[in-house]
């Protein structure tokens, strides 16, 4: 007897397990599992019993499970039953242990999207092909993880799970997604650059987020690392932009570590342009920003 967790259990689950530092509770690493028979999932309150969920689940919030069909008249308190919806491709469970198995990204993206709105599935897949998680006991409230999958993993898996509920939402959103985010700072500020004008974008070029430049010697002496990261980079124009905060060190000190990076970069042929909470939150100051861009000629998005 296996138990299915999916939909946002799921994320949570995967998300806690790609952490760097992950809690106890979700220190096992997930494995792919092969699918398995429907009947042999738990869906009745005696057969869930036999599975501990008090430290995998989200605080306060419900348990989500996959379950074969909607036939069900009663839902156990605790849980939140979701049928499966179509035909599950290969690669769509991965195992945490103890009979327990998680939707992989891939399908937790397409049962996410059902019922979200455009942008919102745009944002489920950056945060899935992104490297944070949301922490709130941090000052940041981010830490760092693994991406739990790629857009091009989302894209082979759509194309094998079409007729899912969801996917079509999920297919639409899909051009849009981007890898590599460290920050939902840094997903807002990419999106808004890279979106259309139909979707309140300016509508450039996809941009590469947190592209990697290699120091040398003299050069990791002043900075302090061994690279540097551009939040958000054009490389043929080599043109990027830096969301700073100041969440987590003295405005003085996040000034100072700023000017030196983008020295760096400088002498390296790099601009780099930074962006606060008070650009992002205009349309004035991002449209300045916007012809900056354009003077250092990156184009409009092609997505043909």
């Amino acid at each position: 007897m296996n138990v299915i967790i999916s939909h946002a259990s799921a994320l949570h689950i995967l998300d806690m397990c790609a952490r760097k530092e992950p809690p106890e509770a979700f220190s096992e690493e997930p494995m792919e599992h092969a699918l398995c028979d429907a009947r042999e999932w738990a869906c009745t309150a005696r057969a869930l019993k036999q599975f501990k969920f008090a430290d995998i689940c989200r605080p306060g919030m419900p348990m989500d499970i996959l379950i074969p069909t909607y036939a069900h008249l009663h839902t156990p308190k605790g849980f939140t039953f979701h049928g499966v919806g179509g035909h599950l491709p290969k690669g769509s469970f991965l195992d945490i242990g103890n009979g327990m198995l998680v939707c992989a990204p891939e399908l937790v993206y397409i049962q996410l999207c059902q019922g979200a709105t455009l942008r919102e599935c745009i944002d489920i897949g950056c945060f899935l092909c992104g490297t944070y998680s949301l922490e709130p006991t941090v000052r940041s409230g981010v830490v760092e993880r693994k991406a739990l999958t790629t857009r091009d993993d989302l894209d082979t898996f759509l194309k094998q799970a079409k007729r899912l509920r969801g996917a079509r939402n999920a297919a639409a959103a899909l051009p849009w997604v981007l890898n590599g985010s460290a920050s939902p700072k840094e997903t807002e500020l990419a999106l808004l650059l890279y979106l259309p004008f139909a979707m309140d974008g300016f509508g450039f070029e996809k941009p590469v987020l947190n592209h990697v430049v290699d120091l040398d010697s003299a050069e990791r002496k002043l900075v302090g690392t061994e690279n540097v990261r551009i939040d958000v980079y054009w490389p043929k124009q080599r043109i990027g932009f830096e969301y700073t905060s100041y969440a987590e060190h003295s405005e003085e000190k996040k000034i100072g570590e700023d000017m030196r990076r983008a020295l760096v970069l400088h002498k390296k042929g790099i601009h780099i342009e930074f962006v606060t909470q008070e650009q992002l939150s205009s349309l004035d100051q991002m449209s300045i920003l916007a012809d900056i861009l354009v003077e250092h000629g990156v184009p409009p998005a092609n997505l043909d």
